[in-house]
């Protein structure tokens, strides 16, 4: 059979975490009637992934979510207990709040087929090819660009920087940003220092799947707005930019 591998973080890596990890995997695979074989065919894993990761060994954030995902089942399900502090997240919203989120939909609204088509304009002059050719797609892993979400979210409703974020799970600060726009899949290791540094618990850094809290839906909320907040200065420069460009095409062709 032709798997396709994935590449464990460190074969050698174990921990009573990871121990107790895969043998809860094990369990639930066990419990619902899969042997190996049956769950390679579901996620395209090799036989020797999961088998590493059911004796303990470190696996990949994708790795894990596939798992889970072809399972069925939420990540609370397998992950063992957290051994640090978990802290609720405040992330309610006011009816001020709502009325601003709504009103800057609205306006977007006016302007989003136009945005689109300028986008769509500007990418393909960059690739000098014709109208019918199609953008190259994103190269990142789904699952990663929506745990990069998260763990932005949950930093800005701490009120952390990237580098607050970074000391505390003791990474570098290109690694936080790497990890927060989808391209860095992280160790189970790995992550168990960022929920830590969070002071959230391990399975609140699998979105998408079951058993997820409902507050993370209005936590997105506050994410999002934070990130087009943030966006202001670059937009008033696009927009100064633009402006300069139709002014001194305006004055060279005539």
């Amino acid at each position: 059979m032709n798997k396709k591998t994935e590449t464990q973080v460190s074969d050698g890596q174990t921990s009573d975490y990871l121990l107790e990890l895969g043998n809860r995997l094990k369990e639930v695979r066990e419990g619902k009637d899969m042997n190996v074989m049956s769950l390679c065919f579901t996620t395209d894993l090799s036989v020797g992934t999961i088998s590493n990761i059911e004796r303990g060994k470190n696996a990949s954030y994708v790795t894990l979510y596939k798992i889970l995902s072809a399972l069925k089942i939420s990540a609370q399900q397998i992950l063992p207990g957290d051994d640090h502090e978990v802290i609720p997240i405040d992330a309610e919203t006011t009816s001020s709040d709502i009325e601003k989120y709504q009103e800057l939909i609205r306006a977007y609204g006016k302007i989003a087929e136009p945005l689109r088509s300028l986008i769509d304009t500007m990418d393909r002059l960059s690739r000098n090819e014709d109208d019918s050719a199609e953008a190259p797609a994103d190269p990142r892993e789904p699952s990663l660009i929506e745990l990069g979400d998260r763990i932005r979210d949950i930093r800005l409703a701490r009120k952390l920087t990237v580098a607050d974020l970074a000391l505390a799970s003791k990474n570098n600060a290109s690694v936080i940003q790497l990890l927060e726009v989808g391209f860095r899949n992280p160790s189970v290791e790995f992550l168990k220092r960022i929920a830590a540094a969070l002071q959230v618990e391990m399975a609140d850094l699998f979105p998408g799947l079951p058993g997820q809290h409902e507050s993370f839906n209005a936590l997105r909320v506050l994410g999002l707005y934070s990130c087009l907040q943030s966006a202001r200065e670059q937009i008033s420069l696009f927009q100064m930019h633009f402006d300069a460009f139709e002014k001194i095409n305006k004055t060279s062709l005539n």
